[in-house]
């Protein structure tokens, strides 16, 4: 199958190999589902490819009264699989399969983001203030695209997490990895109130020293972050091929003013380490900004100075922006970035663009760029309707890795068609790192089966979880933000062409909210100007909309 898949055309392979995927996926589920007498099941199927990822592939989700988890088959330069499982028994979390393990501590107060990939065994409880999440098996790569998850086992792996509620505003937290390097980070958090918090940490990481101290403050009017980070340049908190995750190090300050609602100022000063990688070395940096916003007499005006040190590469950045909506029927812009790296000559553009919203439904765009002594006009425009939702748009983008000027225009189209019934079809095009335009298209429905009970109880239909918590992104104008990837408890949620995102909860309680920055589907990088961090899951026809604001930063030319 795989011969006869190779020799034909390259979209007529692809589908050839999602079709090859979905069959695989068909036999290897029923080997996953516990056998006990579950009421009902939900699956949830889907299937698609992407030159974005190059991916090929497809995956079912299940879920039943006790149990959840997934399947994952494709192609990703070679045939991926993945599987996971979840139960619980008694007072236990059973976990078996390919995991997500976060791995937080807290002093991360700048980044919350830090996890790996893990294939195995896990139990997770809870005795009165004492939690415990245990993990045997091995580490491993992780494979995913929006249609399918898969994984590659590396190093042998234990693990033992550990916190204990000293006191209502105590809490201790010891982390222990024993692989081919070992880890234990052990500290305290103390919270005395809601708004404030302050951490302590230390240990080795992967046989290298490590010491943090954090403060996190939040008020109304003021936001502060400060944070000390002393880590050797090959400390790691586990030794994994990927994700690699960034560290924070040496001393960092974020301050974060709002007089009124009117006024935003922003100051941060930060240091990064980027540990070693295969062959490459580990890499050190530190990013200054200043940023501004004001809204006056109907004016959105914006305008931030950047400073950026890389290994000894230094960059300067400017950005002014203004933008005005008139009725709710017209908006209008201008933006200017400027770059001007040490190395390499400086590079200016100014983007206008104007929004004109015809209904509800449908809006169009015009979009003028200057750069280089060039001129470029582009259309496009939204229209949403109950069975389709379609955007059309040309943006300016960065691409540091793109051959010539870096600010390049392309297309970006995002299309969802939801035909009949719970089938649904997703398009999207992307912009790489070098301004080749990647596509992902995939699609998806549901599918439910009910099992009779034996004895006197008769079989009941299958219901979505019936809490809800939902939201949408955006940046700093209101604008949606696609492809922002969230992470919502355990879940791992993505926004649509429409920045929205909603998630269903099997219960009404209080969610940690995480903003995954270097998992954005969009082309970035970005930044988190606004976000709660937690959310609480409601019945849907009660269920607020979540407001999160990001903002794209504009990297300089090394």
């Amino acid at each position: 199958m795989m011969d006869r898949c190779s020799r034909t055309g390259h979209l007529r392979a692809a589908a050839c190999k999602v079709a090859l995927s979905l069959r695989l996926l068909l036999l290897a589920t029923p080997l996953l589902l516990p056998s006990s007498r579950a009421q009902a099941q939900v699956f949830q199927l889907q299937g698609g490819s992407s030159t974005l990822y190059h991916a090929h592939g497809g995956s079912v989700e299940f879920r039943g009264s006790n149990y959840e988890g997934w399947v994952g088959v494709g192609y990703l330069d070679q045939l991926r699989f993945g599987a996971f499982l979840r139960t619980k028994v008694r007072n236990y979390t059973l976990s078996f399969g390919d995991e997500e393990i976060p791995f937080r501590l807290p002093t991360d107060v700048f980044d919350s983001s830090h996890y790996f990939f893990g294939r195995g065994v896990g139990v997770a409880t809870k005795r009165e203030r004492v939690s415990l999440f245990g993990f045997a098996g091995t580490t491993s790569s992780g494979f995913a695209a929006p249609f399918f998850r898969a994984a590659r086992s590396e190093a042998g792996v234990g693990l033992l997490f550990l916190e204990a509620q000293l006191s209502p505003t105590v809490r201790a937290f010891s982390h222990n990895v024993v692989s081919n390097r070992q880890t234990t980070i052990n500290g305290l958090e103390w919270r005395p109130r809601q708004d404030l918090q302050m951490a302590l940490a230390g240990g080795v990481g992967a046989n290298n020293g490590y010491l943090s101290a954090s403060l996190a403050a939040e008020r109304q009017w003021v936001t502060v972050k400060a944070g000390y980070v002393g880590a050797e340049k090959q400390f790691r908190r586990i030794v994994v091929e990927a994700p690699l995750n960034s560290e924070v190090t040496d001393e960092n300050l974020l301050v974060v003013l709002r007089p009124n609602p009117f006024i935003t100022l922003t100051g941060s000063h930060q240091n990064f380490l980027q540990p070693p990688f295969q062959q490459s070395k580990a890499l050190q940096g530190t990013v200054d900004q200043m940023l501004a916003n004001f809204t006056v007499a109907g004016l959105k005006l914006g305008g931030g100075l950047y400073r950026s040190t890389v290994n000894g590469s230094r960059n300067t950045g400017t950005s002014l922006s203004v933008g005005r909506g008139f009725a709710g029927r017209l908006e209008l812009g201008a933006n200017l970035f400027h770059s001007r790296p040490n190395r390499g000559s400086s590079s200016t553009t100014l983007v206008g663009n104007l929004r004109e919203v015809i209904s509800p439904r449908l809006s169009l765009l015009q979009l003028v760029t200057h750069s280089n002594g060039q001129t470029s006009v582009s259309f496009g425009g939204d229209f949403l309707s109950n069975r389709l939702t379609i955007g059309v748009e040309y943006q300016t983008l960065y691409v540091p890795f793109g051959v010539g000027n870096p600010f390049k225009q392309a297309l970006v189209l995002n299309l969802r068609l939801q035909p009949f019934g719970n089938f649904r079809v997703n398009a999207g095009t992307f912009v790489a790192p070098n301004g080749a335009v990647k596509y992902t298209l995939s699609s998806g429905t549901y599918l439910y089966r009910n099992h009779e009970i034996r004895g006197s109880e008769a079989a009941t239909a299958v219901t979505l979880p019936k809490y809800m918590v939902r939201g949408r992104v955006t940046d700093e104008e209101g604008k949606a933000v696609r492809g922002a990837t969230l992470r919502i408890g355990s879940d791992t949620v993505f926004t649509d062409s429409q920045g929205r995102f909603f998630i269903r909860k099997g219960k009404a309680t209080t969610y940690r909210l995480e903003v995954l920055l270097e998992e954005f589907l969009a082309p970035g990088p970005f930044e988190v100007v606004s976000a709660p961090s937690t959310v609480i899951s409601t019945r849907e026809e009660g269920a607020p909309e979540v407001t999160i604001v990001v903002r794209a930063l504009r990297r300089s030319p090394q």
